[in-house]
């Protein structure tokens, strides 16, 4: 699960903002926490809010990004741009991510700074009992430090890492260090992104209820769930080739020699639906439900910018208590909105909204939580709050719905 997570320089973030799923002490709704063995709490879930324009997608685009450039900087060649989208008003200054998380039960602190062409700094560390220790250290100039116990196998990459290249895809590559692969695993198999482009979510979530009965009726259940009379089910993926046999052309690839025909029918007991008549509400949850029963049963974390898009207020609820009455496994969902329907202080925590607001001066991003301003009470109406400009975050309009705005941190 995340801990924290920071960046600076991305987009419209131009100072480091830090973004924390640590519990703040306020008591309330403790069953929306995860806690640790040793007695750490940490949220289930987080909801972002704040004008178009504001940050918000720049916060979660940070997050996939540097999920991206970690599980590809392998790949790259001598000479390759890593990809980066700094502020209007320091694009000479560097990028910086940085990470906390845990993985099977060990915590790690990751994070790195770079330009376009190379990595500036770098490290890892970890809690492999209760102080901190490091993994290596990476300067500018391929200058790296590996702990004393690591030395040996840090050797590997020498001679393998570019000024271009991440030390620690590198190594997960090239070392047998388990906390590194660990490391390095979390953001290529823990992280799962909607909208991401490399994951074809409908296809995905047709093959595992073609193939998987237990996905097939969780997911009926859910339907029925918010009101669907759903009763079945038809699934059907076929390959069908492109060439005939005796075209078929040796190594090449499979994509270029058939394409996946989907067939998809949804039984309504008195009729049954193509799913290309249903609603774009039904398509997407055909497009993301799937992974996010997968991600329940599994304790990966869910990040999704604007989630109640094409959906009903009350599909999202009902997404969102799924986490946080998921008590077997850490999973966590953090994403972005405007559905004020889910700011009530009976349902998520102080600590559990965030804000994004927009500095007109120089046009970056503020990112704070609830828990963070000044005489917020525990019954206080958040969304008539929100709405009216109490906390900021809002659209900068010439009207009197924001006059008066007072925002105390």
């Amino acid at each position: 699960m995340i801990i924290q997570f920071k960046c600076a320089n991305h987009r419209s973030i131009k100072e480091e903002v830090t973004f924390s799923m640590l519990a703040s002490g306020d008591e309330s709704l403790s069953e929306n926490l995860i806690t640790t063995e040793n007695g750490q709490k940490y949220l289930r879930c987080a909801e972002i809010y704040g004008a178009n324009g504001s940050g918000k997608t720049s916060l979660l685009n940070a997050i996939q990004l540097m999920a991206a450039i970690i599980v590809n900087s392998n790949k790259f060649q001598p000479g390759d741009n890593i990809l980066r989208a700094p502020h209007k008003l320091e694009k000479d200054a560097p990028t910086s991510f940085a990470i906390i998380f845990i993985r099977n039960g060990t915590k790690y602190s990751y994070g790195f700074s770079y330009n376009d062409t190379e990595i500036v700094e770098e490290y890892l560390y970890y809690w492999p009992k209760r102080k901190k220790a490091m993994i290596f250290e990476r300067e500018t100039d391929l200058k790296f430090t590996f702990a004393e116990d690591l030395k040996k196998e840090g050797e590997n990459c020498q001679g393998r890492l570019k000024k271009n290249k991440l030390l620690l895809s590198c190594a997960a590559n090239e070392t047998a260090i388990k906390e590194i692969a660990e490391a390095f695993l979390f953001f290529k198999e823990d992280l799962v992104i909607y909208p991401g482009s490399h994951n074809n979510w409908f296809a995905y979530s047709v093959k595992r209820i073609q193939d998987n009965a237990e996905m097939k009726k969780a997911f009926i259940d859910f339907m029925n769930s918010i009101g669907s009379n759903l009763m079945d089910i038809i699934a059907k993926i076929e390959q069908i080739p492109l060439l005939p046999k005796e075209l078929e052309a040796p190594g090449l690839p499979p994509a270029f020699q058939s394409m996946s025909i989907i067939d998809l029918k949804l039984d309504y007991g008195k009729f049954v639906v193509d799913i290309k008549e249903e609603s774009a509400g039904v398509q997407k949850l055909f497009d993301f439900l799937c992974p996010i029963i997968d991600i329940l049963h599994t304790g990966k974390i869910f990040v999704c910018d604007e989630i109640e898009t094409h959906l009903h207020p009350s599909i999202v609820a009902e997404i969102v208590k799924r986490f946080l009455k998921n008590k077997q496994i850490f999973g966590q969902i953090i994403f972005t909105t405007h559905d004020t329907d889910l700011l009530d202080l009976e349902f998520v925590r102080r600590d559990q909204i965030w804000f994004t607001e927009l500095n007109p001066e120089n046009r970056s991003t503020d990112l704070y939580s609830l828990a963070e301003l000044k005489n917020v009470r525990k019954n206080e109406n958040i969304r008539k709050g929100y709405i009216s400009g109490r906390y900021g975050a809002i659209p900068l309009l010439t009207s009197n719905i924001v006059e008066g705005a007072n925002v105390k941190r």
